[in-house]
């Protein structure tokens, strides 16, 4: 399939812990040229890359991460003992930093980073977005900031040129609204959710998620209204040329 309608999901997490450096790091290897990541904000104030405000799911740890700093974070392994076993002991969270140096590397590639409003409504918007969007200076022309949070696309936008992405979970005629209002460069919803007919037409980009089957794919990306899918297991979609 083509890759320019293709984005990872927490980058290769059917073959990585998601959200991984590796997980990430595979995809854009495997020749993603869209890979989409969550950042939170933790204890010190640090910009890490990773879906939860604890650890139960991805680490088998209790740890809150709002109350979590560096140091201890950096002893807790997020391989997903449920669904890996040992396979990636150990596996650390990652800073925004060190992913947008990977994304670096890879010129041609673009990030999906979302920022999962737990983090703001934790830490509050100012203090989370000004490093959020300081951390994506020299990265601007690679960085696409998405979000279900109205306040932190409306901030992205006030504050710098960044592309954006407005992500939401009902396909109901107020977040038409709110589209139209924020003009965001991409929409983007479950499947499960898309009409049957046609989607919301605008000056945007549709992307849907999560497809993870050759067929499905295929009959989604074949609609002339879907520019793009999300997938879990992009190396499938990759290889299915």
């Amino acid at each position: 399939m083509n890759a320019k309608r293709l984005i990872a999901h927490r980058g290769d997490n059917t073959n990585y812990p998601e959200n991984s450096y590796a997980g990430i790091e595979a995809a854009l290897r495997a020749g993603a040229l869209f890979v989409e990541f969550d950042v939170q904000m933790n204890a010190d104030k640090s910009l890490v890359v990773i879906h939860d405000t604890d650890f139960k799911r991805t680490a088998n740890n209790p740890a809150y991460l709002f109350e979590t700093g560096d140091t201890k974070m950096r002893t807790i392994s997020v391989h997903e003992p449920s669904k890996f076993g040992e396979r990636h002991y150990p596996t650390h969270v990652s800073f925004l930093s060190d992913i947008m140096a990977l994304f670096s590397r890879y010129p041609k590639a673009q990030a999906l980073v979302e920022v999962k409003r737990e983090s703001v409504w934790q830490w509050g918007l100012d203090t989370f977005m000004k490093p959020f969007l300081e951390a994506l200076k020299g990265h601007e022309a690679q960085s696409i900031v998405i979000s279900f949070g109205l306040d932190v696309l409306e901030y992205t936008k006030k504050h710098s040129k960044l592309h954006t992405g407005f992500v939401f979970y009902d396909y109901e005629t107020s977040n038409l609204d709110i589209a139209k209002k924020l003009k965001p460069e991409y929409l983007i919803c479950s499947y499960t959710i898309m009409p049957k007919d046609t989607l919301w037409q605008g000056n945007w980009k549709w992307v849907i998620y999560s497809i993870n089957n050759i067929a499905e794919a295929a009959k989604i990306l074949n609609r002339n209204d879907v520019d793009m899918i999300e997938t879990d297991d992009i190396v499938l979609l990759l290889e299915n040329n």
